[in-house]
């Protein structure tokens, strides 16, 4: 470890700076960062989930909140809307936090509540989806795949960039999110990567 350019000391060439926090731009700066954001949460009573890091619960008698994390995207959902809002409020407090309202697109899925409940759908990333791949204008089928038909790795024409399909596919298993009937169809693809 050496002392960074600019920052060189006459007086001490074979000191190090220390940082007391880590600065965004670090590749340490992300871990600090869910590492002081789990803290908080944990001082709230949540508990982080085994399962999934960035899942964090709390449950007291009839309340139940979850907080789920993705890079620096917070969603807060439950059953006691003043619960939510204080736990916002005092986050807010802790980390410099814009409130966005009611959840509607989170990770390429939009999500409209209404009085029978959350759905969540895919159809603007479906439709990005089409587009990067040059299918906008293609007719719709009833089934995602013909039952029994069997693909080869010597039917049709090989792809002047293989990375294209790869990419494709890859899109096609996160739809599978909220189009399960689509999995046979993706799983069949996927198996000629």
């Amino acid at each position: 470890m050496e002392q960074p350019q600019g920052f060189i000391s006459t007086e001490h060439p074979h000191f190090i700076c220390q940082l007391h926090r880590s600065l965004y731009g670090l590749k340490q700066a992300p871990r600090a960062w869910f590492t002081r954001l789990s803290q908080a949460l944990c001082d709230l009573g949540f508990s982080g989930s085994q399962v999934d890091y960035s899942l964090f619960t709390l449950h007291k008698d009839k309340l139940h909140i979850f907080i789920l994390v993705y890079v620096n995207d917070i969603n807060v959902t439950g059953n006691d809307d003043s619960m939510i809002f204080s736990i916002i409020s005092q986050l807010q407090c802790e980390f410099v936090m814009k409130d966005l309202g009611d959840l509607s697109y989170f990770l390429g899925i939009e999500a409209a509540r209404d009085q029978t409940g959350l759905h969540l759908r895919q159809s603007k990333y479906i439709a990005d989806l089409l587009d990067r791949a040059n299918m906008v204008g293609s007719r719709p089928y009833k089934a995602p795949c013909i039952s029994g038909s069997k693909m080869s790795k010597f039917d049709g024409e090989l792809l002047v960039d293989p990375s294209e399909y790869r990419h494709i596919i890859g899109a096609l298993q996160y739809v599978t999110i909220t189009r399960p009937n689509f999995a046979y169809s993706v799983n069949q693809l996927c198996q000629h990567l």
